[in-house]
């Protein structure tokens, strides 16, 4: 491959694999790892949690976004380091320790933000060991997105492994495991546009199957489903755009009057 293409490649790939993910530890304990916790005088049995759980876009800048955003609305702000880059099973692992190492079960209540990966390790998390106090999950849905590692491992392994380690490529085997709900609030955010990425392997990507927008298969139950003009990229930093909806579903447990109902009518690949 010509060195163009290569570096091409490379600035592809970063748009849904952060290099953040380089440095990634296998202990709980983390300095990329944001808590920030209100209210000291109050006890964790009277106060309410925000997780955001983000995937392999995770970023500095992402993470400035989501604090910057979600810190002083009413909820102790916790995105933890929980990927690790050796295995899929060491991330579901490691999410489950820091769940405990962060007293989380201790709170009144937990509300969870996802991306693509972290909604796979979250039902994993609750499949293993309960619902707990979780009361309200946001999940961050693509169907483009997810064969995104797919993608990444049978057309540029090497850079796919450089970026995110054997995590990736274990993740682009594993099937979506839902969870069996009856007491938490489920919405679902679905993304209508395509990253660079995914507009860059268009053909391979949809060899995978077609796209019914209209008729979703996300193996998965929920209260309500919306839909939103952003690709997965953006989702780490436009939360003008998908902010008020998290809120005023963890709030009210719907979302917004104005939010998208159905898919947008035109082609998330231009």
């Amino acid at each position: 491959m010509k060195l163009y293409k290569l570096i091409l490649l490379f600035s592809f790939v970063s748009g849904c694999i952060s290099s953040n993910l380089l440095d990634s530890k296998t202990s709980p304990s983390s300095r990329k790892g944001i808590i920030a916790i209100h209210s000291d005088e109050l006890s964790y049995s009277e106060k309410e949690a925000l997780i955001i759980l983000p995937g392999f876009g995770d970023s500095k800048k992402g993470r400035r976004h989501q604090k910057k955003y979600f810190n002083n609305v009413g909820y102790d702000l916790y995105i933890p380091d929980y990927i690790d880059r050796r295995s899929y099973a060491g991330t579901v692992d490691r999410f489950t320790k820091l769940y405990n190492t962060y007293r989380l079960e201790e709170y009144k209540k937990v509300h969870i933000f996802s991306y693509i990966l972290g909604s796979y390790v979250l039902n994993e998390f609750i499949n293993e060991s309960g619902s707990k106090n979780i009361k309200t999950i946001v999940y961050n849905r693509s169907p483009l997105q997810e064969r995104a590692p797919r993608v990444v491992v049978e057309t540029i392994p090497l850079i796919g492994r450089i970026f995110a380690g054997k995590v990736l490529n274990e993740f682009s085997t594993v099937s979506y495991a839902p969870i069996l709900n009856d007491e938490i609030n489920i919405g679902v955010i679905v993304e209508n546009k395509a990253t660079p990425l995914i507009r860059r392997f268009k053909k391979l990507t949809m060899s995978y199957g077609s796209i019914d927008w209209n008729n979703l298969d996300l193996n998965q139950s929920y209260d309500q489903l919306i839909y939103t003009p952003l690709n997965h990229d953006e989702m780490y930093y436009s939360f003008d755009v998908i902010g008020p909806d998290i809120l005023e579903f963890i709030k009210y447990s719907k979302f917004t009057k104005q939010a998208r109902y159905i898919p947008y009518d035109w082609d998330p690949f231009e």
